[in-house]
């Protein structure tokens, strides 16, 4: 009886046509950890690391909404890897130093697991909520907890905001310019769905607004329901959990 598993297809999106991704290179990249992408994970990759013809960004934006603990932290390590192998300079941003600190201590580890080795191929430094990994001969990434002006005066080529449920209209003021100077820049957000106590409106406004077709160069990818629904319906954990059945079990739910 083959083992039944969470959709790997979101519930609602927006994907941009593409026909070339580095999508494939960061996989095998993330998979020499000795890791698994699954599909949904791939499919992702695929989307946000998608070129055109001038080999630029096909979305210049792209935000996912994937219930906790499915594993969506694991698709920004890998889009991170493949930017340090690019050269990109990168900024991770996330609303709590636990949240920054582990996200520093995920990508160390798939690249320390990938045959990478500190101080021949990269270089490191911990200090909490300063963190940053530099690939030698390659980019650099910073990680950081937000505020209403950190990044200023600073330059990257990829955004990162981390629990982007509590990404504010003010941090969005102080960050979105940091990628201004880039020939090729790029912002990633990722979280879960907004709580009545999340403080954050921007990512709930991406999501809307690029549904509905009114953004440009942006994507989206949700898994969600349509509706306030029973939490014990087993059919809907499946249609919201894509690793359901993967690193996930009904019992957990």
């Amino acid at each position: 009886m083959t083992k039944r598993i969470g959709s790997q297809e979101p519930t609602q999106s927006l994907i941009l046509p593409f026909k070339k991704t580095l999508g494939t290179d960061a996989v095998e990249s993330y998979e020499k950890s000795g890791r698994k992408s699954y599909d949904w994970q791939s499919n992702l990759l695929n989307a946000i690391l998608a070129v055109n013809e001038e080999g630029l960004w096909v979305h210049m934006k792209f935000g996912f909404s994937v219930p906790r603990q499915n594993g969506k932290n694991e698709v920004v390590a890998m889009r991170e890897f493949e930017g340090l192998k690019k050269g990109e300079k990168i900024l991770h941003t996330a609303h709590r130093t636990t949240t920054s600190g582990t996200a520093f201590n995920r990508l160390l580890a798939i690249m320390e697991e990938a045959g990478l080795e500190e101080d021949v191929d990269f270089t490191k430094i911990k200090a909490i909520g300063r963190e940053h990994i530099q690939l030698i001969g390659g980019g650099k990434i910073d990680f950081r907890t937000r505020t209403s002006t950190g990044g200023l005066g600073e330059s990257f080529d990829l955004l990162v905001i981390d629990e982007a449920q509590e990404y504010t209209d003010d941090q969005e003021s102080a960050l979105k310019y940091t990628i201004a100077a880039s020939p090729n820049p790029q912002t990633i957000m990722i979280g879960t769905p907004p709580t009545p106590i999340s403080s954050g409106t921007v990512f709930a406004d991406l999501r809307n607004a690029t549904l509905e077709g009114n953004n440009e160069d942006t994507g989206w990818a949700e898994w969600s329901v349509e509706e306030e629904s029973d939490v014990r319906d087993v059919e809907l954990w499946y249609q919201t959990n894509p690793s359901l059945g993967l690193r996930l079990t009904e019992r957990t739910i």
